[in-house]
């Protein structure tokens, strides 16, 4: 690196010390700009994206219909008001219910709202049946916001640690324990108003449910005439080789959140409810100011069409089946290496030691993963990654782990 470069990280890490919060344990570098699966920093060093802004940039960076439908929009308005109708939230809502099924939308700003709503979902149920202490399931090692009831709603405790008294009658369950499932509803059983979890538990380290956990969440949930929601906030929008993790399971929920990647950067997140729900949150029951504004809807409207259009999911499971390929050999190959999970382009990698300095040293020889859990190394390349471009990454990685 140059003088100069060094003057500006210098520069920009003085500012955001100065400035910001310190919410966040930052890695030294500044992203300049992103072509497709690649990064570059102010020094114009180059660095393969695992990461995808936590499963976010599903399109890759510089996406040219993506900038094309916001310069478009942004020509025409950007915001008026939920109090009048929205040609764009109105096709959004219908592409995703038409690739999902039967209900209705509600459109916020991230998933950690996306999550709040679907908490009132479920308390309003609960009201609704008359319950005088609703409770609600949620999932060990889970997480769903840092909201008051996201962040109650989230199965870790070092999240929840430090802020007193949270929401009330929220209790969680261990993931794929069904003993711990129906131990719950034996508990709690008339009283649950619904069950939140992740078919992927994603900052938790990447563990995936089972089908028999998550038909039992079904069954239970069905016979106490409780809610079941999936938050698919890491998992949608093509993210495990589906359009929404649910489809590897064979059935919908009552109600899923979505977020992330919806907006392919643009914030934007949504509460889908099925059918047979929508009455709960009526006029007045709910809203966003800036939720469901004609920018963030022509945005993800816009995603949407390339994934289908493109015909995106078909390629990932060659990526995919590659990835866990190598992944697996690195298992063999390197006692570092302890378990590989996940699914489609959402992947964990667990290790017998801290993951941190493992992410650390691969930033250095330009591959960006995330660490999670303490051991977990996240993959999460876009979509559209090559499957060169994907190799590549896989040998910086094994360069890394071999030491």
């Amino acid at each position: 690196m140059t003088n100069g470069t060094k003057s500006m990280i210098a520069e920009i890490k003085e500012l955001s010390d100065k400035y910001l919060l310190n919410t966040y344990n930052k890695y030294p570098v500044t992203f300049q700009y992103g072509v497709g699966e690649m990064l570059y920093d102010q020094d114009n060093k180059a660095y393969i994206d695992f990461q995808s802004g936590i499963a976010v940039t599903n399109l890759g960076h510089g996406e040219a219909d993506i900038i094309e439908a916001i310069r478009v929009q942004t020509d025409k308005i950007m915001h008026s008001s939920n109090l009048y109708y929205s040609e764009g939230q109105a096709k959004l809502a219908q592409v995703i219910i038409e690739n999902s099924a039967p209900g209705k939308v509600f459109i916020c700003n991230s998933g950690t709202e996306a999550n709040e709503a679907a908490f009132k979902l479920m308390r309003k149920h609960g009201i609704a049946k008359n319950l005088m202490k609703p409770v609600i399931l949620a999932l060990d090692g889970s997480f769903h916001g840092r909201s008051t009831a996201s962040m109650s709603m989230t199965g870790n405790s070092s999240i929840r640690e430090g802020f007193g008294d949270l929401v009330p009658d929220i209790h969680f369950i261990t993931p794929n324990d069904e003993d711990s499932l129906i131990s719950a509803f034996d508990n709690y059983g008339e009283n649950v108003c619904g069950l939140i979890m992740e078919l992927i538990i994603g900052e938790g380290g990447i563990i995936p449910m089972t089908q028999s956990f998550v038909n039992l969440a079904r069954k239970l949930t069905e016979e106490t005439n409780s809610l079941l929601i999936f938050d698919e906030i890491q998992t949608g929008m093509g993210r495990t080789g589906k359009m929404f993790c649910f489809e590897h399971y064979g059935f919908a929920p009552d109600a899923f959140t979505l977020a992330k990647a919806l907006g392919s950067g643009f914030p934007i997140g949504a509460l889908v409810v099925a059918e047979e729900y929508t009455s709960l949150l009526g006029k007045g029951a709910h809203g966003s100011t800036f939720g469901g504004n004609h920018l963030a809807c022509a945005v993800a409207y816009e995603t949407f069409r390339i994934i289908l259009s493109r015909n995106l999911l078909e390629g990932i499971e060659t990526i995919s089946t590659n990835m866990f390929q190598r992944l697996e050999t690195m298992k063999s190959l390197y006692p570092i290496v302890k378990e590989v999970r996940g699914k489609g382009l959402h992947i964990g990698l667990d290790l017998n030691v801290p993951s941190r300095p493992i992410v650390e040293e691969c930033l250095k020889r330009g591959l960006v993963v995330n660490s999670t859990a303490n051991s977990v190394i996240r993959i999460m390349p876009p979509l559209t990654i090559s499957l060169e471009k994907a190799a590549e990454g896989m040998d910086i990685l094994e360069s890394v782990l071999k030491g």
